[in-house]
């Protein structure tokens, strides 16, 4: 996985997935309900916070797509997800940046046991085609909010994540739940490792030549 991630980023010059994206500056609210071992996401209070919306297959324009919504908090720890079905572990492209919800798409290993992180969007629907974020956080701020949820008990609210401008691209900053994980929040088994070579592989190549 790593040596094709690298070949992929040679080739593309850039990110192997979401290469499609802008950079976005944020303010994350959490309610303290979180219960699930990570200050961060547990203990109420509000961050400044950098997030990216990105098309995972870089299709052109406003073509449907599986969206990424990406959000590096105090840590740092990132978070990773990607738009979702009904099913939180089932992925489905979408037309729009808030057309619905995002997911984890696997669950993470958690004090409070296996769960997956949500993002349901609120607000003006933003069609998916990153060159249109920016007049659309002129117009006001895009909302999401973060939940926690298990197959056995009823999703539960974590954090308010209010996006509202855009950031210029940084060639060196890189999300990555694996390297900027927390014990208490852990992608655990074969995908970890599968994540750790495809990003490590997606850095190198693209500062590689060709």
């Amino acid at each position: 996985m790593r040596r094709l991630a690298t070949l992929g980023a040679r080739l593309r010059r850039g990110r192997v997935l979401h290469p499609r994206g802008r950079l976005l500056a944020g303010t994350l609210e959490v309610t303290g309900a979180g219960g699930l071992g990570v200050p961060v996401l547990d203990e109420r209070g509000q961050y400044e916070v950098i997030a990216r919306l990105s098309k995972g297959g870089s299709l052109p324009g406003r073509l449907p797509d599986v969206l990424g919504l990406a959000v590096r908090l105090p840590g740092p720890v990132d978070l990773l997800l990607s738009t979702c079905g009904a099913a939180p572990w089932l992925l489905r492209p979408r037309a729009g940046f808030t057309a619905g919800p995002y997911s984890s798409v696997v669950p993470y290993g958690s004090d409070a046991g296996p769960v997956w992180l949500v993002a349901v969007p609120e607000g003006e629907d933003v069609p998916a085609d990153p060159a249109l974020l920016p007049a659309a956080l002129r117009r006001g701020p895009l909302l999401f909010h973060l939940l926690a949820a298990r197959r056995d008990t009823p999703a539960r609210p974590l954090a308010t994540l209010r996006v509202r401008a855009t950031l210029s691209e940084r060639a060196d900053l890189s999300f990555d739940p694996v390297r900027h994980g927390h014990p208490s929040l852990r992608i655990e088994g074969s995908l970890a490792r599968l994540r750790r070579g495809a990003y490590q592989g997606s850095r190198e190549g693209r500062h590689a030549e060709l």
